[in-house]
């Protein structure tokens, strides 16, 4: 198990990378303006793929293989919900509803049934895939946010359609539909909290800028991209973080999490403060100028939100899934209510992502280590496999 996980971890950092690159072609093949656009769109295909359909991974990575077909259904059911929304949207995202619900049928069929060297593979090659196609794109002559869009599109499409196809007729129906859905039904709304306090940010800074901040919208994604690097590893690990999880005593996963998040502060400021800037010019070109005061508010909330992943994955790993939904939805809050009172564009962003984080991770913090109620003991009986 060691062994996979840790193949597993270097398949995750190595996809990570993949992804940036991905990004930075992207940013180098259109306009800052555009790119504020194209980090709208990133934004919401995450809100729509990994909001929506992680909870169905989780539940497919607890309970095996015999629930995948019944997952299946759950999932196609969200998959119609919110295609209706992103028909007012773009075509690009209404075709990813659907091929999201596959990536995280594949995703926690493979991890349910141990192979993770499979699973981290195909994180890899989905990741390469979307490097490929962007690099195509360009050669092609795309220039525009909705070109790019479609390289996403493909990429998930080739790297998950064939392997759905060769597992499902492994599957069997053996865990009932209604049981899938209300295990999923409270990590839903925490997934879809988690995914808005991440990713809402970058398409409301895009859709509040005026035509003159266009551009300041685009630098601020690529600053706030750069500096979320670490949660591109941490946001695929945290269902394979489960089973290390599950048993250890909470009071212990709390204070070494306090320790790390400490070190990882501090490692995030000092980087934000001496080579960060240059950072963002590197990768994404010269016209990305960004402060590194700025940075150093994006490192601080990456860290917050770090801790807040794995807080909220202990409480999935401790059955507690409507705290779950308590821990995202206090920090979603408490960023709009930071957005709306801050007027400068971008510090109302950054101070927003630190303080919904924050809020949200002492929140988690606080039920965790609460007692359980006698109500959530006997949900948790009556729900398990």
């Amino acid at each position: 198990m060691l062994r996979a996980l840790s193949f597993v971890g270097v398949c995750i950092v190595l996809s990570g990378l993949l992804v940036n690159v991905y990004l930075a072609i992207v940013a180098r093949g259109v306009t800052p303006a555009e790119y504020g656009d194209f980090g709208a769109f990133w934004s919401i295909a995450l809100l729509v793929g990994f909001g929506a359909f992680l909870p169905v991974e989780q539940e497919l990575a607890r309970l095996g293989p015999r629930a995948l077909r019944s997952a299946a259904v759950v999932a196609i059911g969200i998959a119609l919900v919110e295609s209706v929304f992103a028909a007012f949207l773009s075509p690009a995202v209404v075709v990813l509803c659907f091929l999201s619900a596959a990536q995280f049928l594949v995703r926690g069929a493979l991890i349910g049934s141990g192979r993770l060297s499979w699973h981290g593979g195909l994180l890899v090659a989905d990741t390469a895939l979307r490097v490929l196609f962007a690099l195509l794109a360009g050669w092609l002559g795309a220039t525009t946010s909705a070109q790019f869009e479609w390289t996403l599109v493909a990429a998930v499409a080739v790297a998950h359609l064939p392997v759905l196809a060769a597992i499902w007729w492994q599957g069997e129906r053996e865990v009932p539909v209604r049981e899938i859905a209300r295990s999923v039904a409270p990590l839903l709304v925490g997934s879809l909290c988690a995914q808005l306090l991440l990713n809402g940010i970058p398409v409301v800074v895009a859709a509040v800028a005026e035509p003159g901040e266009r551009a300041r919208a685009g630098v601020f994604l690529a600053a706030f991209l750069l500096a979320r690097v670490p949660l591109f590893v941490a946001v695929p690990l945290q269902t394979a973080l489960l089973p290390v999880i599950a048993g250890k005593p909470k009071r212990a996963v709390v204070t070494r999490l306090a320790v790390l998040l400490a070190v990882a502060g501090a490692a995030g400021v000092a980087v934000a403060f001496t080579i960060g800037p240059w950072l963002v010019q590197l990768v994404f070109g010269h016209l990305y100028v960004v402060s590194a005061g700025d940075l150093a508010l994006l490192a601080l909330g990456v860290v917050a939100h770090l801790g807040l992943i794995v807080t909220t994955q202990a409480l999935v790993a401790d059955a507690l899934h409507s705290r779950v939904a308590w821990s995202w939805a206090a920090g979603v809050l408490t960023a709009a209510a930071t957005f709306a009172v801050i007027p400068d564009l971008v510090l109302r962003a950054e101070i927003a992502f630190l303080a919904g984080s924050l809020t949200g991770l002492l929140v988690g913090v606080r039920l965790l280590t609460s007692p359980r109620q006698e109500s959530e003991l006997c949900s948790t009986t009556s729900s398990s496999p």
